[in-house]
């Protein structure tokens, strides 16, 4: 199903649809366990000429997507699957793993640069909270942004569980 929204940019009611987008992906991710984790998917970053926010289900059929879904996708599974989302290697597993903790507060957040007189650059990432502080992951950034190169705890993750890009990632253009 296409549900197309209109709206008048605005970061902050940006920000709160992708977060709604990270709820629902929470969701869909606690009714189906089956489903894999972002980063043992096989998903790749590439850019939109058009803007269109998938959820988790659709960013899986498809095999890629832009920043903004990339961190609902990764927000909503941090809130689903707490610790078990994270890997060894990612800044709070140790505490989350230790605690056991099933859910995770995360959310989307807007990186913005903007130059006077010019259109700014928005870019979406994924931070989660732990121990009182606000810890960072770019799922763009690690998938494949930045000329095409897959984060290599992201490729051990998809060699662990036998799995493949779906496509190619695409980079952003130099200077993002």
């Amino acid at each position: 199903m296409r549900i197309a929204v209109k709206l008048a940019f605005d970061e902050q009611a940006a920000v709160r649809m992708l977060n709604w987008l990270a709820r629902e992906n929470a969701l869909l991710l606690r009714e189906r366990p089956e489903l894999p984790l972002l980063y043992e998917s096989g998903v790749v970053y590439r850019r939109e000429k058009n803007e269109v926010w998938c959820d988790f289900l659709n960013l899986l059929s498809q095999g890629h997507e832009d920043c903004d879904a990339l961190s609902a996708a990764r927000a909503g599974e941090l809130m689903a699957r707490g610790w078990k989302a994270l890997s060894s290697g990612e800044p709070g597993y140790r505490h989350a793993r230790r605690n056991k903790l099933s859910s995770i507060r995360a959310e989307v957040f807007l990186r913005t640069r903007v130059r006077p007189g010019r259109v700014g650059l928005y870019h979406c990432v994924t931070r989660y909270r732990l121990k009182g502080r606000w810890l960072v992951d770019d799922p763009s950034a690690r998938l494949g942004m930045y000329a095409g190169r897959v984060d290599s705890a992201v490729k051990d993750r998809w060699a662990a569980v036998g799995v493949t890009p779906r496509c190619r990632p695409s980079s952003n253009p130099p200077g993002f």
